[in-house]
């Protein structure tokens, strides 16, 4: 976790102790989810490849992921709430292995003009999600705004070939918006259904490990996830 979602957290818990917030409950439960990934992202070489392969690639996956949360609810403002959640596990950006096929006319150490065909595989997955989010009540009833930072690590689990490069990792951070409603169902379990949006910084890598005549290849690419989670939790 990055300082600047330490400090979002700390910023939050001073303002809401600091109030006649204080009084109230602590939640903790784990919630499932259905939710889409999308990316889109393109990919530039620093040298002429004259291949004809689409470089441009928007994809998208579905999937099912749990995660636990950990929550303190005041009695201020009718039940605002502070969180804390975690998703273990990775999930695939697009639903298949993607594929490209570059011809490269030069190689490092050979004098002699070339045309060797190199293919790339990749399928980015996304692992290690936390966020921190405020929930508002709205309404004087159960429905609900929500709010929030997120962090996410992207592994690019690119196979390269030949003496091409390739891209290592990445961390993004987010922002995430919801809404949704919540009750309780007695002997201190709550419940709550909501939709949550999240949008990611965009990704930029650059190949290293090219061979001097390859050049390099660099990516920038925007992820966003949408989710419908139902959680449930003990409140104490």
């Amino acid at each position: 976790m990055n300082n600047k979602l330490l400090s979002v957290i700390a910023f939050l818990a001073v303002a809401l102790f600091s109030t006649n917030a204080f009084s109230g409950s602590f939640n903790i439960g784990a919630a499932g989810a259905i939710a889409n990934v999308e990316a889109s992202g393109t990919e530039t070489p620093s040298l002429d490849t004259s291949d004809s392969s689409d470089r441009s690639k928007e994809v998208s996956n579905n999937v099912f992921i749990g995660s636990v949360f950990a929550e303190y609810e005041s009695d201020y403002l009718g039940g605002l709430t502070l969180g804390f959640e975690y998703i273990p596990g990775s999930a695939d950006v697009s639903d298949e292995v993607q594929t490209r096929t570059d011809t490269e006319k030069s190689v490092s150490g050979d004098a002699t003009q070339n045309a060797d065909e190199r293919q790339f595989k990749a399928n980015a997955e996304i692992e290690n999600y936390h966020s921190v989010y405020v929930e508002l009540p709205v309404g004087g009833g159960p429905f609900f705004v929500r709010g929030g930072m997120a962090q996410i690590d992207v592994n690019t689990n690119e196979v390269k070939s030949s003496n091409g490069g390739s891209y290592g990792n990445a961390t993004l951070d987010g922002y995430n918006i919801g809404l949704g409603l919540k009750g309780t169902m007695g002997n201190g379990l709550g419940v709550k259904f909501y939709y949550e949006q999240t949008d990611f910084d965009t990704l930029s890598l650059t190949s290293t490990g090219n061979s001097a005549d390859s050049g390099t290849n660099s990516i920038s690419a925007d992820l966003d996830v949408q989710a419908v989670k139902l959680a449930v939790s003990y409140k104490f």
